[in-house]
């Protein structure tokens, strides 16, 4: 057996840690060398350990896990970085690309998909959660947007409405409360002066923003 692959685990709940090893006890190939509960204890374990694999949390203590990752690969270009995190956010998407993160998976997703992920990037490929694939083809559409004064939140659950995707999908993809979903989708009724859903989405297919 070829020797497993080195992986550092960083969030700043120790409890999620722990969750994520006992994924891990399974597979062989993969070895836990090292936690951190901040960017900061993440740089000082690169400096005493061999890491092949980095899953970072976003929302960790400073530096951040997009600024702690920006670090790792500048220092350490050939580890591989994994963000972990809840944010289903399309910006989120957008500094991960500029991080040099090699894949983005939301926390709740299934152990299968972590390791799918794993298996990627340790194959050269970049991964994106399958739930972020739904938003991460959100177009910018400026001129649309300000001319209704749509915001990105807005704009992100028009595209899902256009993948059917039903409010309860739509609140689970981008965590936020179903109540909050239609009441985004009320709001965008109004602004686009449409009696209903087929409306928008005809509407807004109609206008090039989905």
């Amino acid at each position: 057996m070829n020797k497993p692959y080195q992986i550092l685990i960083a969030d700043d709940h120790q409890m999620f840690i722990d969750g994520i090893k006992l994924i891990f006890s399974n597979h062989p190939e993969y070895e836990i060398v090292a936690e951190a509960l901040s960017g900061k204890d993440v740089l000082d374990r690169f400096k005493t350990n061999k890491i092949d694999i980095a899953i970072l949390d976003v929302n960790m203590p400073k530096p951040n896990g997009f600024e702690t990752c920006k670090i790792i690969k500048k220092q350490y270009p050939d580890c591989k970085i994994m963000i972990l995190t809840m944010y289903a956010e399309g910006q989120f998407l957008n500094e991960f690309i500029d991080s040099g993160a090699s894949a983005y998976v939301l926390k709740n997703a299934g152990k299968a998909e972590l390791l799918r992920a794993l298996e990627s990037i340790v194959n050269g490929q970049v991964y994106i959660g399958k739930q972020l694939k739904l938003i991460a083809d959100v177009p910018e559409k400026d001129g649309f947007s300000k001319s209704f004064s749509l915001t990105k939140r807005e704009l992100e659950i028009i595209a899902l409405l256009a993948k059917e995707k039903t409010s309860a999908e739509i609140a689970e993809i981008l965590f936020i409360s179903t109540y909050t979903v239609n009441t985004h989708r009320k709001n965008i009724l109004n602004k686009l002066d449409v009696k209903n859903t087929a409306g928008l989405i005809k509407y807004a297919s109609e206008s090039g923003i989905v």
